[in-house]
């Protein structure tokens, strides 16, 4: 948490910077000292994007800009609305994660898992193994890990809602992780209130919400890690 203060104060601290080199030089850039905020913002979450390899951070964040200096970089002329700039926004977002998916994969801050078929293959709405992958496309999907050795769990879901429940799980070893990757959707997680959670989970115009408290009254530690884009990931202690 301190460091993100710290994040957050340098970053106010850069726009104040930015604002008064603007106003003493008297240079015209259409837009307000609202607009240079956004401007700011969308600058940031385009350099996250690409840290995270998270396309549509990327690719909304430039689409973002455009809208707001439509006029001053002659999208105007071109007949370019809001909406035609964030649909191709969305189109292109939605092709460029299709097509680098496994590198998205690889940048994801855990060991290379050898996904076991058989284990993680869901029976149903039942998911048993020490490895879980749960995707969810275009449609809704309750999912119930039972398994006396879980180590990690992958869930994807796009433009869709996905469910998960974990307190059929038991952690082996110390710690296990859950990437969760939710694309204009919405992804449910519930777990037991006596897990230690460690969330650092990030938002690309999106939201990560916790309902209920967790006890942390266990010795193993469950890392939440991941990114809601669009979309809500919601956290509940049960």
């Amino acid at each position: 948490m301190k460091k993100k203060n710290i994040a957050w104060g340098l970053f106010f601290i850069f726009l104040a910077a930015v604002y008064l080199v603007i106003s003493s030089t008297g240079m015209e850039l259409g837009v307000g000292l609202p607009g240079i905020f956004m401007t700011v913002l969308f600058v940031w979450l385009f350099v996250e994007g690409i840290k995270d390899v998270n396309f549509y951070s990327i690719v909304f964040a430039i689409a973002f800009i455009c809208i707001l200096y439509r006029k001053p970089l002659g999208l105007e002329k071109l007949g370019l609305t809001s909406w035609t700039i964030l649909g191709a926004a969305l189109l292109l977002s939605i092709g460029l994660s299709m097509i680098f998916k496994d590198v998205r994969r690889k940048n994801w801050k855990t060991k290379t898992i050898n996904w076991d078929e058989q284990m993680s293959m869901p029976n149903g709405e039942q998911c048993s193994g020490e490895h879980i992958r749960c995707e969810n496309n275009f449609g809704s999907a309750i999912r119930y890990i039972n398994s006396e050795h879980f180590c990690d769990a992958q869930l994807e879901n796009n433009f869709g809602s996905m469910s998960v429940y974990f307190d059929n799980a038991i952690i082996a070893g110390e710690a296990a992780s859950v990437e969760v990757e939710n694309n204009f959707g919405e992804t449910n997680l519930y777990i037991p209130k006596e897990w230690k959670v460690q969330n650092e989970l990030k938002r690309s115009f999106g939201a990560v919400e916790e309902i209920g408290r967790g006890e942390g009254s266990s010795v193993a530690t469950l890392y939440l890690r991941g990114a809601a884009n669009f979309g809500v990931i919601k956290i509940y202690y049960i």
